[in-house]
Formats: C-alpha cells, sequence, structure tokens
C-alpha cells in the first residue's frame, strides 16, 4: 500500500521537503502515521533516522517515549505552519520583528566570559564546562540561566526562527559548542569522572580543577577550543550585522 502519488508530492511541498521531526532534507520519505491508511492526511514526511525512530515499537527496558500519532500529527502542523511563515517572512514583517528579537536574544546567551577569555586563562574549567551546557540550554530551548540554576529570561529555543538561513546558523552555532563540550569530556575521560566528581548544580569538588590544570597550557587543544568558540561569535556577529545590532566582543579583541 502507498499514498497517491500527486498527493504525497504536495505533502513534500508543504513541508517544505523537510524531516517534520528534525527538519533535515535529506532523503525524506512519507510514513505512514498509522499503519494501513493511505489517506495523505495519515502521511508524515520523516528523514530516515526519524523514520526508523517512529517505528520503533515499546520494550522492556526503553527509557524514550515511541512516538505516538497524535504527536506526529502535532509535527507536521508545525512543520507546514513554519513553511506558510516563511513564506511570509520579509523585512519589516511581523514574522522578521520575531526572528530579529530571537537573535538578539541569543546574542545575549553567548555574551559571557566562557566566550571571552583564552583558554588557558579560564580561572575554573568546571565553571567552563557550565557554561557551555548553559549556552546550549538557552540556544535549544530558550531557558537562559545562572550557573546556580536561577532563571533570568525565558524566551524561545532556536527551533522557533522563522527565517531558514538564520536558523541554520544558530544550529551552527549549537553544533560548535556541543564538539567543545564534547572533546573537553572525551580528552580528559570527563563523562565518568563528572559522575563522581559533580555535586550539586554549578559544585565540583576541588579534585577536578586539580586533575585538569595540567592541561591548563597545552597548545594544541588551548587553540581548539579558542579557534571554536571564536568560530560561534563570528556566526553570531554575521547575524548581528545583518540586523543592524552591535556585535560580540569575541575573543580576538
Amino acid at each position: 500500500m502507498s499514498f497517491d502519488k500527486k498527493e504525497a508530492e504536495q505533502l513534500l511541498v508543504d513541508c517544505g521537503r523537510r524531516c517534520c521531526i528534525c527538519g533535515r532534507m535529506h532523503r525524506v520519505q512519507v510514513h505512514h502515521i498509522v499503519p494501513g491508511n493511505d489517506s495523505i492526511e495519515n502521511g508524515i514526511p520523516l528523514c530516515p533516522n526519524c523514520h526508523d525512530e517512529a517505528h520503533t515499537e515499546y520494550s522492556p527496558g526503553r527509557t524514550t517515549r515511541t512516538y505516538t500519532p497524535d504527536e506526529l500529527r502535532l509535527h507536521r502542523k508545525r512543520t507546514m505552519d513554519q513553511v506558510k511563515r516563511e513564506a511570509q517572512w520579509k523585512p519589516g514583517s511581523t514574522e522578521w520583528q520575531e526572528d530579529k528579537k530571537l537573535i538578539a536574544y541569543f546574542a545575549q546567551c553567548l555574551d559571557r566570559p566562557a566566550f571571552r577569555i583564552y583558554f588557558h586563562q579560564e580561572l575554573s574549567f568546571s565553571a567552563f564546562d557550565q557554561a557551555m551546557e548553559d549556552t546550549l540550554i538557552a540556544l535549544n530551548t530558550g531557558y537562559w540561566r545562572t550557573r546556580d540554576g536561577t532563571l533570568i529570561e525565558r524566551s524561545k529555543g532556536k527551533a522557533c526562527i522563522i527565517n531558514r538561513d538564520w536558523r541554520a546558523k544558530i544550529e551552527r552555532i549549537t553544533e560548535i559548542i556541543e564538539n567543545i563540550r564534547k572533546r573537553f569530556h572525551e580528552l580528559f575521560g570527563l563523562n565518568e569522572m563528572l559522575f563522581h566528581l559533580r555535586g550539586p548544580r554549578g559544585m565540583y569538588h576541588r579534585g577536578l580543577e586539580d586533575f585538569m590544570e595540567g592541561f591548563r597550557h597545552d597548545p594544541d587543544l588551548g587553540g581548539w577550543m579558542d579557534k571554536k568558540r571564536q568560530e560561534a561569535i563570528e556566526i553570531m556577529n554575521s547575524l548581528l550585522e545583518e540586523n543592524g545590532m552591535q556585535p560580540l566582543r569575541g575573543l580576538r579583541e
């Protein structure tokens, strides 16, 4: 059984030929929300990874939720609405104003010492790691908080940016920060170590700082960390410049 070809093509157009869950445009397939129903209302464009995950059934020991038909329909509706708003986006429009406000908000979240201090000058590696985590949370969810978890401001996450090019740049910034945290943890074997040394939010035993002190002046590590953080700042500054806003300072100034 399969969908009507013309109806499937129209659904792909209505969804911008993107995966309705992750937003990727790679090898998109039209998935049956409920097996056996070929009505196009039962279809949803998904990438291979999300398609496979949507087919995964519940099993004992599974720690993540399976997709329900209602959730998949909501993802499809959100994607269609987003594609319509993209078509309405133009300088001066309501959609443009909303995006501009979000760009300014995300810039605030990057305007912190962890993106201005060279790696070998960091006073606390635990604070550095916490800052990277908090920045990721702010970009992904709009939840901006202090080191102790106190809410500073609540906005929307990066998925709510309407302009596709702007959204892709913010997504690139999050990828850079994720890679920074990944290398930071893998290089020092921190994934297991942090489980033992990290206490309440923002609180570490002194052992973590003592362990990492020997890596403070590693030129290869420091150079890579500085380069990646500066790359994130420069991407953000390109968005700020496009919107007529002041750039962030970054590491090289």
